[in-house]
C-alpha cells in the first residue's frame, strides 16, 4: 500500500481531515465494492456501467494548491451518490486544450479523457476500509456500523508522467 507523503496531503482535506481507515487487500472488500474499486480502469465509466446512467460532477469545493490543481467532489448518477472524491491534478502534464475543460468544473475528469481519447491509465495504489460511522458527510446516505470502501489511485500518462492522484470513496449501497 501507498502510505506516500502523496495521500498524507490529500487527507488534510476538510471532510478528510479526521479520516479513520485501514489499508486491506483487494479480497478483503465486500461485494459490490470489490468490483467498483480493484480495477486499473477509471471510476467515470465503472460507476457509469454499474448504475446504469451519466456520471455528473459538483465540485464541492476548491481548496488554494500552489502546486496543482485541486478540487473536492462529488459524482452523481442523477440525484444519487455514487463518489466523493479528492483529487490533484497536474495540469502542466495535460495537453493546453484540455486544461480548461478540467478546471471548468463540468465533466469528471474520467469522462473528459475519455472523450479527448488522450491516453492514460489508473494505477490502484492502496484500498481503504472506513467505518461508517467515521465518515459521514451529508451528501452520503448514513451508513451506520458498517464499513466504507474507497481507493487511492493515481492516473499516469503513456509515459508514466503523473497525471492526478486521488482518493475515492463509495457510499453504501442499498442491500
Amino acid at each position: 500500500m501507498e502510505g506516500t507523503l502523496e495521500i498524507q496531503d490529500l487527507l488534510a482535506c476538510e471532510h478528510l481531515r479526521d479520516l479513520q481507515f485501514t489499508w486491506v487487500e483487494p479480497e478483503e472488500i465486500e461485494s459490490p465494492y470489490q468490483e467498483l474499486l480493484c480495477h486499473k480502469r477509471d471510476m467515470t465509466s465503472t460507476l457509469a456501467r454499474f448504475h446504469g446512467g451519466e456520471v455528473g460532477l459538483k465540485v464541492l469545493q476548491e481548496p488554494l494548491d500552489q502546486e496543482c490543481y485541486v478540487r473536492e467532489v462529488l459524482l452523481k448518477v442523477g440525484e444519487k451518490p455514487v463518489e466523493y472524491g479528492l483529487i490533484r491534478v497536474f495540469l502542466e502534464n495535460f495537453p493546453k486544450e484540455l486544461r480548461a475543460e478540467i478546471t471548468g468544473g463540468l465533466k469528471p475528469l474520467g469522462a473528459i479523457l475519455n472523450d479527448s481519447g488522450f491516453g492514460y491509465s489508473s494505477e490502484p495504489g492502496g484500498f481503504l476500509k472506513i467505518p461508517g460511522e467515521t465518515f459521514e458527510p451529508d451528501f452520503f446516505p448514513a451508513a451506520g456500523s458498517k464499513f466504507l470502501f474507497g481507493r487511492y489511485n493515481s492516473l499516469l500518462s503513456e509515459d508514466r508522467t503523473v497525471l492526478a492522484r486521488i482518493i475515492e470513496i463509495l457510499p453504501r449501497e442499498k442491500s
